[in-house]
C-alpha cells in the first residue's frame, strides 16, 4: 500500500511541477530571446509581436513571424489558432498583435536548427489596421525644388565637361 501512495505522490508531483513551469512563462523580447538563447533554450516563454508578411500553412501547423519592433521570431503553431487573424503587417498595414506562449528552441532539431517558438497558446491582443500615409505639402514642395535644382545643375555642368 505504501508503494501505491508513493507512486501516486510522484505522479502528482510531476503533474503539478509541469503545470507550474508552463504557468510561469515570462514575457520576453526578441533581444532577450536572442541574447539569452543558451539559458532560455527548451523553456516555456511568452512572446508578443505584430504578425508580419504571411501565414505559411503546412497542414495542421503553420509558420508565422512576429516582430516586436526589434527582430522577428519564427513561430510554429496550430493552423486553427490563426483562424481569427485578420491583418498581416506590411508597408500599408499594421498587423494584428499576437501573444504566444510556447517552448523556445535555440536551434530547433525539428526545423533545421532554426531559432523558433513552438506555440501552445496564441492570443490576439489587438487587431491590425490599414495605415493611411499622408505626405505633407512642404515635403512635396521641397522635392520639387530639389528636382529643379538638380536639372539646373545638370544643364550647367554638362556644358563644362
Amino acid at each position: 500500500m505504501r508503494h501505491l501512495y508513493f507512486i501516486f505522490g510522484i505522479i502528482f508531483f510531476i503533474i503539478v511541477s509541469t503545470v507550474a513551469n508552463r504557468a510561469e512563462a515570462k514575457t520576453l523580447t526578441s533581444k532577450e530571446l536572442i541574447c539569452g538563447a543558451n539559458t532560455i533554450d527548451e523553456q516555456t516563454v511568452t512572446y508578443k509581436g505584430e504578425i508580419i508578411a504571411a501565414i505559411m500553412n503546412r497542414g495542421e501547423h503553420s509558420w508565422i513571424n512576429l516582430n516586436d519592433g526589434y527582430n522577428a521570431i519564427g513561430i510554429w503553431c496550430r493552423t486553427g489558432d490563426l483562424a481569427d487573424v485578420k491583418t498581416l503587417g506590411d508597408y500599408k498595414h499594421e498587423g494584428d498583435v499576437l501573444e504566444v506562449t510556447g517552448v523556445f528552441h535555440r536551434a530547433c532539431p525539428e526545423h533545421g536548427g532554426e531559432l523558433d517558438i513552438h506555440a501552445d497558446k496564441v492570443i490576439i491582443e489587438f487587431e491590425g489596421f490599414k495605415v493611411e500615409e499622408k505626405v505633407s505639402r512642404e515635403r512635396v514642395r521641397l522635392a520639387v525644388v530639389f528636382f529643379m535644382l538638380t536639372i539646373i545643375a545638370v544643364i550647367v555642368f554638362r556644358k563644362r565637361i
